[in-house]
């Protein structure tokens, strides 16, 4: 009897160990070749770090459909906002002066965004965004899942 009370209290050790152990390479930078857009990903985030800067007829061109343009008042130290869709999933874009400006301005309302959870009674269905990216200079919030951002990501120009 006691052998099995020390090894199951080895195993929830173990276990306990593995559980806070380092972190999955998921969340550090894949390449450092600056040739290479360097690129992290986390469950429902996705970090795309590369000198470009986008604009809203980036997006359109490759089959982003702009639907509505947004007041800033929200969005502190954003240039642009636009909600739209692309793959028949909502879409939204956040551009800001510059890729550090993006993480620094906007990644922290993205991630409130994303964990906004349920949405109270309106007239209108809720937008429930399950995922972000960022990609340059912009801030995207995506439908469902991050592969519906990583689609379009795939189709802007380098």
């Amino acid at each position: 009897m006691l052998n099995l009370r020390v090894a199951i209290s080895l195993l929830l050790l173990l276990l306990a160990l593995a559980a806070c152990g380092p972190e999955n390479s998921s969340s550090e930078l894949i390449s450092n070749d600056s040739e290479t857009p360097r690129t992290a990903e986390g469950e429902n985030s996705l970090f795309v770090a590369n000198d470009n800067i986008y604009e809203i007829d980036d997006f359109t061109a490759v089959g982003y459909k702009a639907i509505t343009q947004f007041e800033l008042d929200t969005l502190p130290s954003a240039n642009d906002a636009w909600y739209g869709f692309y793959s028949q999933k909502d879409v939204e874009l956040r551009f800001y002066e510059s890729h550090p400006a993006a993480l620094e301005h906007g990644v922290e309302l993205a991630e409130a965004a994303v964990n906004k959870g349920a949405v109270g009674y309106s007239k209108q269905p809720p937008r429930r965004w399950d995922a972000y990216a960022v990609v340059g200079n912009v801030v995207m919030l995506c439908e469902l899942e991050i592969e519906s951002c990583k689609a379009l990501i795939a189709e802007l120009p380098e």
